[in-house]
């Protein structure tokens, strides 16, 4: 009874890790950012880009597609505190996976 609990708990989180692996998400950049801000994208989830691999030197978050506007949005009204274009990279899979 016990074994079947587990297994069955393992193909659940199998089923959303595969189910997940299908879906578009976008890497946000927040390019410019005024710097005394820094900790406020980091505590929200940013990561720093230093730019040695060709990407931006940015602060920079992935989030699933049905999330991306909420994060535009928090990008616009709390850290550039205007409406800017804000540089948005759609990924696949292929693009999060590849070697």
């Amino acid at each position: 009874m016990l074994a079947a609990k587990l297994f069955s708990g393992f193909r659940t989180g199998l089923k959303q890790l595969t189910d997940a692996v299908g879906r578009e998400r976008h890497r946000i950049w927040a390019e410019r950012s005024p710097f005394e801000f820094k900790d406020i994208l980091k505590a929200h989830g940013y990561r720093w880009n230093d730019g040695t691999d060709g990407r931006p030197k940015s602060w920079w978050m992935e989030v699933a597609d049905d999330k991306s506007e909420a994060e535009l949005a928090f990008l616009r009204s709390e850290i550039y505190q205007r409406h800017v274009e804000i540089r948005v990279q759609r990924l696949t899979a292929f693009d999060r996976f590849k070697a």
